[in-house]
């Protein structure tokens, strides 16, 4: 038990320093509801898949977005927490559902414009996150749309 105890305590130690990098691993709840998993190199730069299930629409939802941390909103030092604020771009695909919503074709393939803000602790490999992203759907059939969510992730 101590020794457990004293390696969760040494993984938290260095989080202080930076953001979180590495493996983010966690779930979104809203449009749609999905697991998500994201790679972090740099404090400003990250890739985030979302693997999950559209209620709205009846099918599996893939996402792979490429997101950039562009500022950061200013908090009280003594909070603990940092506001990461970015943008990303990516794609989305649809399938495995129902083609035909309200007798209408929906499309399957489209782009991603992902924006959000992070809620991070200092000393947790953490972040809790709101996304909103708009979607232009290519094909089958052309149309915009909106993904989005608060999710969180526990990083490793």
């Amino acid at each position: 038990m101590r020794w457990a105890l004293l390696s969760i305590a040494l993984m938290f130690s260095g989080a202080a320093e930076a953001r979180a990098k590495g493996i983010g691993v966690g779930v979104l709840l809203g449009e749609p509801v999905a697991s998500t998993l994201m790679v972090r190199w740099t404090d400003k730069q990250a890739v985030q898949m979302v693997t999950g299930w559209s209620f709205g629409q009846q099918r599996m939802h893939l996402g792979a977005d490429y997101l950039y941390t562009f500022t950061e909103i200013e908090s009280d030092d003594a909070m603990g927490l940092r506001y990461p604020v970015y943008v990303g771009i990516g794609l989305r695909l649809r399938m495995l559902g129902d083609d035909t919503t309200a007798g209408q074709e929906r499309g399957k393939f489209g782009f991603r414009f992902p924006f959000g803000v992070s809620v991070e602790p200092d000393h947790l490999p953490l972040e809790v996150y709101f996304e909103m992203a708009p979607v232009w759907v290519m094909s089958p059939v052309s149309h915009g749309g909106f993904d989005g969510g608060i999710g969180v992730r526990l990083f490793f």
